[in-house]
């Protein structure tokens, strides 16, 4: 592998570090800001130790070496960055000192101290933009049925959606609040199982599986909303508390939802077994008339606002990446996180530029109160 600039330098620095970020900060930091000899003479060093078990060492220690404060080493910036940083810093118009030079940028000065700029903003969007679509929601992200079956009956358990006596093989959908087969309702996690190595740096969650990070719906909307189709919006009117489908693929307007499973090869089997009475008649209304709808609980118990905040913000993203929503497409209520500090620092990060550090402490987390 060859460190042919700087970008592939820090994407190698990303990958060594990206199960600990918060050790890869000031050494990004300090890569960032090397003069042209400085980088040449570490891109020259660590080539020659690229898949060695002394890796990782070796820059630590050179890079290490190379922050002990500024001179001609770390003085030189290249403007492509000066230009980013321009973005979130309000340049002043006199002249001021970097490292006892002058720092021209478009015809103004810029102090470049750590008492004016704080780099750590900058290397953490960086991260973000190479992780960003390990947490886009598609269809590739959704679990398995034999790894959901026991997430599926503590969802039972947690929501009051327990079938009792009666009709002991059907399950309640959530979002169309009637009975359907078991086959045909799963357990469907918010924040991904396979995201689960990152649960906690992310959302603040102790447990994938935490019961307020799931829902019970029939196989269709599951889809959907794992695949960015949809999403549920949180809007509290006189002291109640709804989930409301906002449809983000607008070409399914017409589409029902029995012909979406159909089409998905969505349990064909079980479907064909629907009587004719309310069961088909709910599978049969097309996502255009789902749009706005709420979920429905019995038991006044709720899942995490902050994780279907995330999937909602995830999901708008892919939708206008691909073009399913208007230019002019606003959602019909805004993201809500369930606590000031969740929405100020979950929604920074999502953002991806001007990004903050993404954790969230659980013992400042409220939502788990509403």
């Amino acid at each position: 592998m060859a460190l042919t600039d700087r970008l592939e330098t820090s994407k190698r620095l990303a990958e060594l570090y990206k199960d600990d970020l918060t050790s890869s900060l000031p050494l990004m930091k300090t890569l960032l800001s090397l003069g042209d000899d400085a980088f040449l003479m570490l891109r020259y060093g660590w080539e020659a130790y690229i898949g060695s078990p002394v890796e990782k060492a070796f820059v630590e220690m050179m890079l290490s070496g190379m922050s002990a404060g500024p001179g001609p080493s770390s003085r030189m910036i290249s403007e492509a960055m000066l230009q980013d940083i321009q973005e979130n810093v309000k340049l002043t118009q006199k002249e001021v000192v970097l490292t006892h030079e002058k720092v021209d940028l478009t015809h103004e000065k810029v102090d470049l101290t750590h008492e004016k700029v704080n780099l750590t903003q900058q290397q953490v969007s960086f991260l973000a933009k190479l992780v960003v679509d390990e947490f886009t929601y598609t269809t590739g992200k959704i679990s398995g049925s034999h790894q959901d079956q026991d997430f599926k009956k503590q969802l039972q358990m947690y929501y009051g959606n327990d079938h009792g006596n009666q009709e002991p093989y059907q399950l309640r959908c959530m979002l169309l609040d009637i009975r359907l087969p078991m086959p045909l309702v799963t357990g469907a996690h918010i924040f991904k199982r396979c995201w689960r190595g990152k649960m906690k740096v992310v959302l603040g969650l102790s447990d994938i599986n935490d019961p307020r990070n799931g829902l019970l719906l029939c196989k269709g909307l599951e889809h959907a909303f794992d695949d960015s189709r949809i999403c549920f919006m949180y809007v509290s009117h006189e002291g109640k508390h709804e989930f409301i489908l906002e449809l983000l693929d607008l070409n399914l307007q017409n589409t029902t939802l029995w012909d979406y499973m159909k089409l998905n090869n969505l349990r064909e089997d079980e479907l064909e077994q629907l009587g004719e009475g309310e069961q088909k008649a709910a599978l049969f209304s097309t996502f255009g008339q789902l749009k706005g709808k709420s979920l429905i609980f019995t038991n006044g118990r709720y899942p995490f606002k902050r994780c279907l905040a995330f999937q909602a913000k995830q999901a708008i993203r892919r939708a206008r990446d691909e073009g399913w929503l208007p230019d002019n497409w606003e959602p019909v209520a805004p993201i809500t996180y369930g606590s000031e500090e969740a929405k100020e620092r979950l929604k920074m990060w999502l953002e991806m530029v001007g990004d903050a550090p993404a954790p969230i402490s659980e013992s400042s987390i409220m939502d788990d109160e509403d």
